[in-house]
């Protein structure tokens, strides 16, 4: 075994995440401009769109309308749904093999779990590292977090509070979410903080997820979507950590 891939796998996710954090701070100055979603409840929607609050939520499971559940609540965005909703005002409830090739999308969830492998059990020891690395940078990041709220690597941090008025509902949800589900957040001395578009992503694949388990097959579809995209961002990163091995 020659020196350059004797490097211990420790030290190449270190160098990676160093990396990233330094370009993080530095990205800090600079924060793009992004467009948040607006979440509507049920009984918005309603009153926008005049359809029932029944109908609404046979349209999330039967149609795979899109939206989010926190806890109990349904959420919605408005521009996800308008083609639900338009759809079904323009055809009722038409036959979904219309849309949906059942057997086509049945053989690419079975396809896919065949196929899919358990990831190696190394997740205590990227959060050691990661947990190391945060502490360095972790004053810094705070002092820019206080000043705006969209300077964390061009993502927007939350409070609590803020947070839970994003997601229509109460700061004990969202602690809930954190201790019993496993939202991601992060924690600067005693207060955590969420990032907002990986809560979003957490949650719609949690919704996705709930819906999945109970046989509903467009559901299925949407989750093993989300699974495939999944694997191919680990997939760039173990070539990016590749690359990194060869040049070291």
């Amino acid at each position: 075994m020659n020196k350059e891939s004797s490097i211990p796998f420790e030290y190449l996710f270190k160098t990676i995440f160093h990396n990233e954090i330094s370009q993080m701070v530095k990205d800090l100055h600079e924060p793009p401009q992004l467009t948040h979603k607006n979440y509507l409840t049920i009984t918005e929607v309603s009153a926008m769109s005049g359809i029932g609050t029944y109908t609404l939520r046979q349209l999330t499971f039967a149609r795979a309308m899109p939206h989010r559940k926190v806890k109990s609540r349904i959420i919605f965005d408005q521009i996800e749904i308008m083609d639900t909703i338009d759809n079904f005002k323009n055809r009722g409830w038409h036959d979904p093999d219309k849309d949906w090739d059942i057997s086509r999308v049945q053989s690419q969830i079975d396809s896919f779990h065949k196929k899919k492998e358990e990831p190696p059990l190394i997740e205590d020891i990227f959060r050691s590292l990661v947990k190391e690395e945060l502490a360095v940078f972790s004053k810094e990041i705070l002092n820019y977090t206080k000043k705006d709220r969209e300077s964390y690597y061009g993502r927007t941090v939350l409070t609590i509070k803020e947070a839970s008025k994003h997601f229509r509902t109460s700061p004990a949800t969202i602690y809930s979410l954190i201790k019993d589900e496993g939202m991601p957040h992060f924690k600067i001395q005693s207060r955590f903080y969420i990032v907002l578009e990986e809560a979003e992503a957490y949650l719609w694949r949690e919704t996705a997820k709930s819906y999945a388990i109970q046989g509903n097959i467009y559901w299925q579809r949407i989750l093993q979507q989300l699974d495939w995209e999944e694997s191919e961002r680990k997939s760039a990163y173990e070539r990016a950590l590749k690359r990194l091995e060869d040049k070291y």
